[in-house]
């Protein structure tokens, strides 16, 4: 997973992207633990990703990003073996919702430009 993730640097989430996640993570009851990576301490390799732990103590199961300079969200899952999962998403409820689908999707025609983006 390693080498995936550093072939696509991750932007910053913004404020509407953060509440999403903390929407998702309330739904999704059998989550462990799901945060947004972004303190100066936090492993580089994390930083700006939505870090999701299925297991307590376990490792990340999936990290998810907007990669620098491209619309769309990817979803790194960790596999039963060694090998990564890469999938792509249009938007960030698609890319929660493929590990665990508890929110609604708004179809982005209903949305005004700004929040097409979330």
């Amino acid at each position: 997973m390693i080498e995936a993730i550093r072939r696509f640097p991750a932007r910053p989430l913004t404020p509407k992207e953060k509440a999403v996640v903390a929407e998702w993570l309330a739904a999704a009851g059998d989550i462990a633990l799901a945060y947004v990576s972004g303190r100066q301490d936090d492993d580089p390799l994390l930083r700006n990703r939505i870090v999701v732990l299925t297991e307590a103590d376990g490792p990340p199961a999936h990290l998810i990003h907007a990669p620098l300079g491209r619309n769309i969200w990817m979803v790194f899952s960790r596999g039963g073996g060694k090998a990564t999962r890469i999938r792509r998403y249009r938007n960030l409820r698609g890319a929660l919702n493929a590990i665990r689908p508890v929110l609604v999707e708004t179809r982005a025609t209903d949305l005004p430009d700004a929040a097409r983006q979330v």
